[in-house]
């Protein structure tokens, strides 16, 4: 059997199936959920698109690696590494499991609801899932062959699935058993299918990248996968369609700002790491200037585009002069060199340094609500974690004779607060308005709150457990540090 015919056989007629269904019952969805059928439509229409374009790269880096294989004389060609039959797979399968939920949907009549307990429901299943996507990028950079398939699911899927839930968890779980169904059924059905695939040579997936429990000829992968992408459809379908989804979102506005997409993309920059340990002073490069970007448009956002210009090429200024300095002549930080750091420099400093100097000075200013030391000492807290992190990669060695922490003295960490308060203290006197809360919605205090979770776990996946956990210690201490002196606004009490 090729593969264009397992899809004649086990794909297309449940499909037809479901569209007779569907077509039978045409109309609003039972309950409370979406009565508007072109909506239904439309957000069918962009769960399919989005399917297609975030799974494409990812299956074409597994079947890169061998994680699939596929005979040449069962599919009819490819495109990059994939067959144009996997291609269809992506829209497919996509379409089976939202074609099945919406018909539990008109069948059901039940309204749609809100879970009882929304806080644990949304935030603690996306740490769980946080904590599983933070496990697969473990694996991947263990170096351990067989746990490759297993990290390239859960570092794909389950970051999305975290932000799903933090979304609408518990609009997801106020119609649990809904859920579950639509969930399980289609994953029982594609977990038979995707055996008699295996076991008929239709696709073969790497015995050597894979853990090695089996039900019958199906890798515990497999079924960890066929899993996670029906969550990830029944979970997105069942956010669009719920009545409170759309409100929900509307009151997300104050954080659709463009310097938080620029914020996003500083983040999102960093997970490609683990697939990719060498691109690391592109990505790195890349993420610091996604970051100063961001910093640039909050400050022109709040003191306009003069002084937002003014301040960045302050920050930068100075802090490319300073790093310039001390690695030169050992003055302000100690003796260290950048001698053979990877990635864009100037005049042989790092370009990510200087952009990382104003970013980060700005974000601390905020969050200290403009008290200049304290904005030095989450600026110390911060670089405790960058040391081991960028010695680690080249980016700069240190060769004083009094190393305190990763090869740094403490005067590194002392010239960090005495520079950050300086340029703090400038930044303030330039903008005072930076003092000040923004008003509703986020603000650049964000980037060292993410920093939180990505500073420590980017140690932890390079293999630096104790440098990751005392980071995370030093960097919460200073935080509480700023919350204690500074006031909170209303939105950081919420």
């Amino acid at each position: 059997m090729t593969y264009l015919q397992f899809h004649l056989v086990f794909i297309v007629p449940p499909l037809l199936l479901l569209l007779w269904l569907t077509a039978r019952r045409s109309g609003p969805l039972a309950g409370d959920y979406c009565r508007d059928e072109r909506w239904t439509r439309l957000w069918l229409g962009v769960l399919l698109a989005v399917a297609f374009v975030y799974t494409t790269p990812w299956d074409n880096y597994l079947v890169y690696v061998g994680g699939w294989e596929y005979p040449p004389d069962r599919v009819l060609g490819t495109v990059g590494y994939v067959p144009y039959e996997e291609y269809a797979f992506f829209l497919l399968q996509t379409l089976l499991s939202s074609l099945f939920l919406l018909w539990l949907m008109r069948r059901s009549g039940k309204p749609a609801q809100v879970s009882p307990r929304p806080g644990l429901t949304r935030w603690g299943m996306a740490a769980l899932w946080l904590g599983g996507a933070m496990l697969g990028a473990a694996a991947l950079v263990s170096g351990y062959a067989p746990a490759t398939y297993f990290g390239l699911i859960t570092a794909w899927a389950l970051p999305v699935l975290a932000g799903q839930w933090a979304f609408g968890g518990d609009l997801i779980l106020g119609r649990a058993r809904l859920f579950w169904t639509a969930v399980t059924l289609p994953t029982l059905y594609l977990w038979a299918a995707d055996a008699f695939a295996l076991h008929n040579g239709i696709w073969s997936v790497s015995e050597s990248l894979t853990l090695g429990p089996k039900i019958g000829p199906l890798p515990l992968e497999e079924m960890l996968f066929f899993l996670v992408t029906n969550l990830l459809v029944v979970t997105g379908l069942m956010l669009f369609l719920h009545p409170q989804a759309l409100p929900r979102l509307q009151g997300a506005t104050p954080y659709l700002k463009p310097w938080l997409g620029l914020l996003a993309g500083y983040l999102l920059l960093k997970i490609p790491v683990p697939l990719w340990p060498a691109g690391f002073p592109l990505l790195a490069t890349l993420s610091t200037g996604a970051l100063f970007s961001a910093a640039l448009l909050y400050a022109a956002g709040r003191v306009g585009w003069g002084r937002a210009a003014a301040l960045a090429a302050l920050c930068f200024g100075a802090g490319w002069a300073v790093e310039y300095l001390g690695s030169t002549t050992g003055f302000p930080f100690g003796i260290y060199s950048y001698a053979g750091a990877p990635g864009l420099t100037l005049l042989g400093v790092p370009l990510l340094v200087p952009l990382g100097w104003f970013a980060l000075t700005l974000a601390a200013t905020v969050l200290s609500r403009g008290r200049p030391w304290l904005a030095g000492l989450l600026l110390a807290a911060w670089d405790v974690g960058l040391e081991p992190l960028m010695t680690s990669q080249g980016f700069w060695t240190w060769s004083d004779p009094a190393p305190l922490w990763a090869g740094a003295p403490l005067q590194n960490f002392v010239g960090w607060w005495a520079v950050g308060s300086l340029l703090s203290l400038a930044v303030t006197r330039i903008a005072p308005e930076l003092r000040r809360p923004a008003g509703s919605g986020p603000d650049l205090s964000l980037a060292y709150l993410t920093e939180l979770f990505f500073l420590p776990g980017g140690l932890l996946l390079l293999g630096q457990p104790l440098a990751a956990a005392v980071t995370l210690a030093v960097m919460l201490a200073a935080l509480g540090l700023a919350r204690w002196q500074a006031p909170r606004t209303p939105l950081e009490n919420t």
